[in-house]
């Protein structure tokens, strides 16, 4: 029985040789390169993502000689030329551009292992293979080295082409918003970036100030957050109103928005209406910026009076001025009064809101329509009466 020095001795001996094999295994392998990778290149065809993918058999055959010999010069511990330094990243860079799983790819990275270590086990010599087996894991350390390289290149370009979608589509949103909806092109394009059919109709709401917040929140639970965007200082949702499957709430009602603070403009029939409504939207910020959910009819009264201008001042003026001549107290009564008449049209329920008898109602519209000679019960007076009340108490107050 040999003597443990002796044994150590042997082993010794063993190391520098079995070295010496996987230097010639490797260097047999990089001359026997094109076999193996058509060997490779036959089992990563019957993965069924390839097939049909964007990926063609010339880069699907250049690739894996490249990575073979990636591979086996990491194994055998030999330089790595210029042009495969960057193979991994790439190959994940070009597989994301060309829409193949990530899985997929994955899986036929690391097929590279078994075919790589079969290829070698035929060239080691029957003496050594004991010993070779132990150098599995320098194979499959080089594979991991690789596979993590292709996977960060892979997320990379994920990142980097969302990143060039996202511009593509902010820049196509704001080329259709800035626009009258009148270019076939524009909205085309502007459909397809918002994943939208530009013949739908659509919901265009907005948000502004401190109603941002809470109304961020509502669009997310709703799962719609891919329609938010940001314009002027405001959160606009400019949301598809498709056809409700059956047995379901008809999307059009979107209940959700209902408890939201914010402005929702009438529907736009088709992609080439959101323009306008946007800007209707926008111009009702001042509204959308109070407490609940406002439309046009209630926003109307004060973009009206904004847009009168000094002729609403004139008018405001000519309509009310005449109140000047009674206490403020009176005045403040008649106001009070007109305003909650023209918000019903009910004298009943005028009176139940200001917690008076509806003769008492009628006496102050009387003297109201006296004082300025415009009778709030007259409808063309009223709307007269309306517009200067929105000119004189902006918003409401």
């Amino acid at each position: 029985m040999p003597s443990e020095a002796s044994a150590d001795a042997v082993h010794a001996s063993r190391r520098p040789a079995t070295r010496s094999v996987v230097s010639e295994v490797v260097a047999d392998c990089l001359a026997d390169i094109g076999r193996i990778a058509r060997e490779y290149l036959l089992e990563v065809q019957e993965i069924d993502d390839y097939a049909g993918s964007l990926v063609a058999d010339q880069d699907l055959e250049e690739t894996a000689v490249a990575s073979m010999e990636l591979l086996l010069r990491l194994v055998g511990d030999l330089p790595i030329p210029d042009r495969l330094a960057g193979l991994s990243e790439a190959l994940g860079h070009r597989r994301a551009q060309q829409g193949l799983p990530l899985e997929s790819l994955l899986r036929a990275v690391r097929m590279d292992f078994r075919v790589l270590w079969n290829a070698m086990l035929e060239k080691v010599p029957p003496e050594f293979l004991p010993d070779f087996t132990k150098d599995a894991v320098r194979v499959w350390e080089a594979v991991e080295f690789h596979t993590i390289r292709v996977h960060a290149g892979y997320l990379n370009e994920l990142a980097t082409m969302a990143q060039e979608k996202e511009t593509r589509r902010a820049f196509l949103l704001s080329g259709l918003l800035n626009s009258d909806g009148k270019d076939p092109q524009l909205l085309s394009q502007a459909a397809r970036a918002l994943g939208v059919k530009p013949e739908s109709s659509f919901i265009v709401a907005v948000a502004a100030g401190h109603a941002q917040k809470a109304f961020r929140a509502g669009v997310l639970r709703a799962g719609v957050e891919q329609f938010l965007h940001e314009r002027d200082g405001a959160l606009v949702l400019i949301l598809e109103d498709v056809p409700a499957r059956a047995g379901r709430e008809p999307e059009g009602k979107r209940a959700w928005l209902a408890p939201l603070d914010c402005f929702v403009a009438p529907p736009a029939r088709s992609l080439a209406g959101v323009p306008l409504m946007l800007r209707i939207a926008l111009e009702s910020l001042p509204v959308a910026d109070r407490p609940g959910l406002h439309t046009v009819r209630d926003a109307w009264g004060p973009v009206a009076a904004t847009r009168l201008g000094e002729y609403g001042t004139v008018l405001a003026d000519m309509v009310l001025g005449p109140l000047a001549a009674i206490s403020v107290h009176e005045k403040d009564r008649l106001i009070e009064t007109v305003r909650a008449y023209l918000r019903s049209g009910s004298v009943s329920e005028t009176a139940g809101e200001l917690y008076c008898h509806r003769n008492t109602v009628l006496n102050r519209l009387a003297r109201f329509g006296e004082l300025t000679s415009f009778d709030p019960a007259n409808p063309q007076d009223a709307a007269t009466v309306i517009a200067a009340l929105h000119v004189h108490f902006p918003l409401g107050k």
